[in-house]
């Protein structure tokens, strides 16, 4: 009986597995993968926007500043430096509005509606930190063109683009054309219904033409979308991966630059639900993270080559969903991380994400797809399950003889090990019986609580009345209080074998595990009490209704 409980258990995961791979194969992805745009040779010549800086051509001849320098326009600004105006660009493209700012032609704002904060606004991926650089802030190693590259408004061919099904895809080129004879040209591709921004940049600085000048396009300072206790367990930061290995960088690491280079997939910030990845291009040299005014900041770097320079690259900003990952390519997929020891089991944490995000398209909620879900685990285990409450029951029955041969034989441990060892094999009951089929089932449910724990597609989901966002907490209490109870119940009905002291223990625990489960996201806790009632049905059912 136990080989062909263990055979089924083997088969039933194996077909469960492999449902959820299926669900991956046959589903088609959402997202096209990442296609960085090529490379072009030379600045386009159009008529730039009229700008001029205080004493443009001598602040490129001067010589160089300290580092620290270059920073102060971005801490304080009593009158502008560059004349012109600030352009604000919308662009919508379906799942996303990016705001572009044609001063310095950054990113001001990436807001993600469907995605909306606690206050009911959008989450706003753009990190608002006061004197820092904008994303995609253009950078070089002469401060005097940083400047310029920074402050200095450039053209815009559009004033906003609304991307469609029937236009699936704009361009936004903006330009400069400084006095000093510095010229930059930036292309923002986007796309529709894609978190993807293609990026191509050129620069020409013929006043350095003798330099090896480096340029840097800045993400940072950080990442917005971030929630309250939802980096708990995970990295949030700079993370690189590089060499086929993902390097989560931490701040004390980084004391000015760090680069990477070799086989570059991507760097990037990110939290527990979000991601800002750059993903390199031609041109691009190195990878790099950066620490400036206390700040920290990932970045693509390229060089010059006589006075010219240029370099592409793609950014990824929104949501670390494991299809849309997936789909992209270029290994984004490993944004995702499951914690130390959800990443052990990933093998099955993403089987059971397909299999929910299945489900969750059959019932348009997220709340009644785990219970689904938890239903399906519970009944693929059942041979297992079975074996463990029966072998339970039977050790019960046996329990008075355990304890007279145990204190007959308390002198003599080998000769009660023989006479225990007896009385199991006449009565069929393996001591370890209820016990191995439970730990078999322990990868299964740490894959499943990482699988909820971490999974974006919980985020503002709601479930029933009372309930309004599966990923957080339970507001009023009244799942934790319910599965509590169910544990509590479950203990009751469990055969006692062990010491008195064991067995107050034993029923200590629900109170323990109600008061963790509290800030535990609801989510998780109503997987936890739906299987809790299962497994009550069930060992009604051992217990009560059989009689061997």
């Amino acid at each position: 009986m136990e080989n062909r409980a263990l055979l089924a258990f083997i088969l039933s995961l194996l077909i469960f597995i492999g449902w959820g791979y299926f669900l991956s194969v046959v589903q088609p992805p959402p997202k096209e993968r990442i296609k960085p745009p090529a490379r072009e040779s030379q600045i386009s010549g159009e008529t730039a926007q009229p700008s001029a800086s205080r004493e443009p051509q001598a602040a490129l001849t001067a010589p160089a500043e300290a580092p620290g320098a270059a920073s102060t326009m971005e801490t304080a600004k009593p009158t502008p430096r560059f004349a012109g105006t600030e352009k604000k660009i919308k662009v919508t493209t379906g799942l996303a509005t990016f705001i572009v700012s044609n001063q310095g032609a950054t990113i001001e704002d990436i807001l993600l509606k469907k995605y909306p904060e606690k206050n009911g606004e959008a989450t706003n991926l753009v990190h608002k930190v006061k004197g820092a650089k904008a994303p995609l802030t253009l950078e070089a190693s002469v401060p005097e063109v940083s400047e310029i590259l920074r402050e200095a408004y450039y053209e815009a061919s559009a004033d906003s683009l609304d991307l469609s099904e029937s236009n699936p895809s704009a361009k936004l080129t903006l330009r400069l054309k400084h006095e000093s004879g510095l010229e930059a040209f930036r292309e923002f591709t986007f796309h529709y219904n894609q978190y993807i921004v293609d990026v191509r940049t050129e620069v020409n600085a013929p006043a350095f033409a003798g330099q090896n000048v480096r340029y840097t396009s800045l993400w940072g300072p950080g990442l917005g979308g971030e929630t309250d206790g939802s980096q708990m367990f995970i990295h949030t930061g700079p993370t690189v991966f590089v060499n086929n290995d993902r390097l989560e960088i931490k701040e004390d690491d980084v004391a000015d630059v760090v680069r990477h280079q070799g086989d570059l997939e991507w760097v990037a910030f990110q939290n527990k639900y979000f991601a800002a990845a750059l993903v390199p291009g031609q041109g691009v040299k190195a990878g790099a993270v950066k620490k400036a005014n206390g700040s920290l900041y990932v970045g693509m770097e390229f060089e010059s080559v006589q006075s010219s320079a240029s370099a592409s690259f793609s950014l990824y900003a929104g949501t670390k969903e494991l299809l849309v990952l997936e789909s992209m390519g270029h290994k984004l997929v490993r944004l995702i991380d499951y914690g130390w020891l959800g990443n052990k089991f990933a093998f099955l944490v993403k089987p059971l994400l397909r299999v929910l995000q299945y489900f969750y398209d059959k019932t348009a909620n997220y709340g009644w797809s785990i219970i689904v879900l938890t239903f399906i685990i519970k009944l693929v285990f059942f041979p297992l399950t079975h074996k463990s409450f029966k072998s339970m029951k039977g050790m019960q029955k046996i329990q008075p003889y355990v304890k007279v041969i145990q204190e007959r034989n308390k002198n003599d441990r080998q000769k009660m090990n023989e006479e225990l060892i007896e009385l199991y094999k006449k009565h069929r009951v393996n001591p370890l019986g209820g016990c191995l089929p439970m730990l078999l089932q322990i990868p299964v449910f740490i894959s499943l609580y990482h699988a909820l724990f971490f999974s974006i597609e919980l985020r503002g989901a709601p479930f029933l009345w009372w309930i309004k966002d599966l990923s957080s907490s339970d507001p009023y209490y009244i799942t934790p209080i319910l599965m509590g109870a169910t544990m509590f119940l479950q203990q009751k009905m469990t055969p006692s074998v062990g010491d008195p002291v064991q067995q107050k223990i034993m029923l200590f625990l629900p109170v323990i595990f109600t008061f963790m489960f509290i800030s535990f996201p609801a989510g998780l806790v109503i997987y936890w009490t739906v299987n809790n009632i299962l497994t009550i049905a069930q060992q009604y059912y051992i217990y009560k209704l059989t009689r061997d």
